[in-house]
């Protein structure tokens, strides 16, 4: 009986397509720091970036989403995959942990991270 089987390079390639559709439409983000968007995750954190000594310290809870996403603002921040987003809100860490629902303002936070972030949270369901 003969045995066939895929060429490993083929199958990688095949991997990629497939990580490629699922990625391909960014979510546009408006550079006036008013993108709406309804989003669902688990809670992490705090998690630290950036260096105190060069005044880029960034510490903040975290939305970890399901699947990573995409996002382009065409302009500082770029083209970004992200598997979670900052909670830019001060009262976050009480729902560390736990899986919520926010309606929130997707922006670009050029002068600490360079990454994207989440503003004007509203928590519509945990």
């Amino acid at each position: 009986m003969m045995k066939t089987h895929l060429p490993r390079g083929l199958a990688a390639w095949g991997l990629l397509a497939v990580a490629t559709v699922c990625l391909a439409r960014p979510i546009p983000v408006r550079d006036d720091g008013e993108t709406p968007i309804t989003l669902q995750g688990i809670v992490i954190g705090p998690l630290t970036s950036g260096d105190k000594a060069e005044g880029t310290l960034f510490k903040a809870y975290h939305l970890k989403l399901a699947k990573p996403m995409r996002f382009d603002d065409g302009a500082d921040c770029g083209l970004q995959d992200k598997t979670s987003l900052a909670l830019s809100q001060e009262d976050m860490g009480r729902y560390r942990g736990k899986t919520i629902t926010v309606q929130a303002k997707v922006f670009c936070q050029v002068n600490r991270t360079g990454t994207y972030h989440l503003g004007d949270i509203v928590v519509v369901a945990r």
